[in-house]
C-alpha cells in the first residue's frame, strides 16, 4: 500500500513511496479513478506501472532459478523498481544496469537506489534505449538477463536485446498493445511485427504465439537461438521469457517449430507446416477461416523450469497462482471457451473443469488455461469435444 507524501520540490511533481516485494520506493502519485483505481501511466513523468506488479513477480521468481549468479540489464527502467528487486529480493544478479532516455528517471532510479542501499550495485544511465543495448553487444560486455518492458509493442527493442544478451542467457519481452496480437486489429499486427493475425475464439494464446514467433525469427537472424520457457498472459499484458543460446543447428532446430494456425468459427482450428499455408478455407469444413502466422507452435512453457518457479514463489502468491495453473496446462495449440460449445451443442455450458474432466476419462489429455478462465485445451478435436458437452 502506497504512503502518500507532500510534493517534493526538488522533483518537480507530487510522488509518492510504494511498496511493491520487499522494496521501498519513490514515484509519480497518479490520479485514481471514481472507484479507486490508478489511471494508465502512460503520460506520467517517471514511468511507473503500478498494473504491472505480477510482470515484476514472474521476473523476480524466475531470477530465484538461474544456475548462477549474473548481470540483469534494463533498458527502460523508469524508476528503477524492477532491477531494484533484482537485486534485494534474489541472490543471483550481482549487478542492475537500469537506463532511461528521460533525466527526471535517472533522478528517481538514483534515489531508488540509495534509499534500498543497492548503489553500489547498479549502474545508471541516460540514454536511447537502443544505444544502452549496443553497448552491451560485445561479448566481453553482454549480460546474463535482459529486460524489456516497454508501453505498446516491444518490437524495436528487441534485436538489440538479444545481441545484449550472453550465451545461455536470458531475455523477458512483454507487450501491452494486445488488440494487434490477439486479432483485433491484423493490419497494427502486420505493421509492428510483420505477421499475419486475424480474430479467433483462442486470441489470447494467439497473442503469445505471434510474439514468440516474432522473438525467434528477429533471432534467427542474428544466429542467435531464443526459446519461449515461460509464456503468460495477464490482464493488460503478455509476458514472455526465452533461453538465449549461440549456434546455427540450435537455431535450425527451433524454427522448426514455427507454422500456421487456421482457424473458423465452426470451432475447427489447425497447424500446418512453415512451407505449407493453408488459406483461407477450412480444411475441416470449408467455411471462411483466418489464416494466422507465422506462429510459434512448439511449447510455450518449460515444464521442468515452470516446477522451479512454482517452488519460489515465496510471498509472491498472485504468481505462484499463475504458475500452478501454467505447470497444468497440456501442451497444444488452442483452447475451446465453453460458451461457444456451448452455442454449438445448444445446451448449458458446464464448468469448464468438468469437461476437462470428461475428456480425461474418454482418453484425451485436457487442461484448464490461465489464459481464459472459460477455455479448455485438449488434443481431442471439436466433434469429440462436443460428445463430451453435458
Amino acid at each position: 500500500m502506497a504512503e502518500e507524501l507532500s510534493q517534493l520540490p526538488e522533483l518537480g511533481f507530487p510522488a509518492k513511496w510504494y511498496v511493491e516485494g520487499m522494496v521501498k520506493f519513490l514515484a509519480p502519485a497518479f490520479p485514481t479513478t471514481r472507484v479507486g483505481e490508478p489511471t494508465a501511466p502512460t503520460s506520467w513523468p517517471v514511468f511507473y506501472n503500478p498494473f504491472s506488479a505480477l510482470s515484476r513477480d514472474l521476473t523476480i521468481i524466475l531470477a530465484r532459478t538461474f544456475e548462477r549468479k549474473g548481470v540483469a540489464a534494463e533498458p527502460l527502467a523508469g524508476s528503477g523498481v524492477r532491477s531494484i528487486r533484482l537485486l534485494v529480493e534474489t541472490s543471483n544478479i550481482v549487478k542492475a544496469l537500469m537506463n532511461d532516455v528521460n533525466p527526471t528517471a535517472v533522478r528517481v532510479m538514483k534515489i531508488n537506489t540509495e534509499l534500498n542501499k543497492v548503489s553500489d550495485r547498479t549502474e545508471v544511465f541516460e540514454s536511447d534505449a537502443a544505444v544502452f543495448l549496443t553497448g552491451r553487444s560485445s561479448r566481453r560486455d553482454r549480460v546474463y538477463y535482459v529486460d524489456v518492458d516497454p508501453v505498446g509493442a516491444p518490437a524495436k527493442f528487441v534485436e538489440n536485446s538479444l545481441r545484449a544478451v550472453e550465451n545461455d542467457g536470458f531475455l523477458g519481452v512483454s507487450a501491452t498493445d494486445l488488440a494487434a496480437l490477439v486479432g483485433n486489429h491484423p493490419e497494427a499486427c502486420f505493421r509492428k511485427y510483420g505477421l499475419l493475425s486475424g480474430r479467433t475464439y483462442f486470441g489470447k494464446e494467439v497473442a503469445l504465439r505471434l510474439l514468440s514467433s516474432f522473438v525467434v525469427q528477429r533471432a534467427a537472424s542474428l544466429n542467435v537461438a531464443a526459446r519461449p520457457v515461460l509464456s503468460v498472459y495477464h490482464r493488460h499484458f503478455v509476458r514472455i521469457f526465452f533461453r538465449v543460446s549461440r549456434g546455427r543447428s540450435r537455431v535450425i532446430k527451433l524454427l522448426e517449430s514455427l507454422g500456421w494456425i487456421q482457424a473458423c468459427n465452426s470451432l475447427h482450428h489447425a497447424q500446418h507446416p512453415l512451407t505449407s499455408p493453408p488459406g483461407l478455407r477450412c480444411v475441416s469444413c470449408g467455411g471462411r477461416a483466418v489464416m494466422i502466422g507465422p506462429a510459434w507452435l512448439g511449447p510455450l512453457h518449460d515444464q521442468g523450469l515452470v516446477e522451479k518457479m512454482t517452488g519460489q514463489t515465496g510471498e509472491l502468491h498472485a504468481a505462484q497462482k499463475i504458475l500452478r495453473k501454467v505447470a497444468e496446462e497440456v501442451d497444444v495449440v488452442g483452447f475451446f471457451p465453453v460458451d461457444l460449445l456451448a452455442r454449438a451443442s445448444r445446451r448449458h455450458p458446464p464448468s469448464p473443469a468438468r469437461l476437462v474432466e470428461g475428456l480425461r476419462e474418454t482418453g484425451y489429455r485436457a487442461s484448464l488455461t490461465h489464459v481464459d478462465p472459460t477455455g479448455v485445451k485438449t488434443d481431442a478435436p471439436v466433434d469429440r469435444v462436443l460428445r463430451v458437452f453435458v
